[in-house]
């Protein structure tokens, strides 16, 4: 961990710091990793999939395979974004797989216009807008894969330049999915209070 993070407890130091303690041998190092980072990554996950079986799945297998590339993951102050990054290739790839089974079916790239007018509102407004969580988590289900998707990091407060890394695709699409998303919510939530939304 070097002499900067010597005397510090291990609560405190860096996601980079502990993944270099977890590297040379400190396993202490890694729970402590998982536990600052498991409960956004699950609740991304839950509203992503949409149901608790896949998110427990891709839960799972995500912390496995980040456990495998941590060796070769390189600090970049971002690992949250790396994480998420991790369990949405791993989603994307179960839903290709079950497309192929003909489990599902959807399309993965959603046609988008450049027009996303102020896409940069607060998903937290809309989710925490009064007494409807359950409401809410259906009307999610509604949008496409790709916009839900932004939707929950924007959420997570992921960067929209992060987002567009993750998603590898422009910015200018990343803020028009999640125009789009926002606007979807708020008609099939209409009779909602939306406060600053609106």
């Amino acid at each position: 961990m070097g002499e900067k993070g010597k005397d510090m407890p291990p609560q405190s130091l860096s996601d980079w710091q502990l993944i270099k303690s977890f590297r040379s041998g400190n396993e202490a190092a890694f729970e402590i990793l998982y536990e600052r980072h498991r409960n956004r990554l699950y609740a991304f996950l839950n509203h992503l999939t949409g149901n608790t079986g896949d998110a427990d799945e891709v839960f799972a297998e995500t912390w496995v395979r980040v456990i495998d590339k941590l060796d070769r993951y390189r600090d970049d102050g971002k690992f949250s974004a790396w994480l998420f990054r991790v369990a949405r290739n791993i989603f994307w790839d179960k839903c290709r797989r079950k497309t192929r089974n003909g489990e599902i079916h959807f399309d993965e790239e959603f046609a988008m216009d450049e027009q996303f007018g102020s896409a940069k509102t607060d998903p937290s407004a809309v989710l925490n807008s009064g007494d409807i969580g359950r409401e809410i988590n259906a009307a999610l289900q509604l949008l496409t894969p790709v916009q839900r998707e932004v939707f929950l990091l924007r959420y997570e407060e992921v960067p929209f330049k992060e987002i567009a890394a993750i998603q590898n695709c422009s910015i200018n699409t990343v803020l028009s999915r999640m125009q789009y998303a926002l606007n979807s919510l708020r008609k099939t939530l209409r009779d909602v209070d939306f406060g600053a939304l609106e």
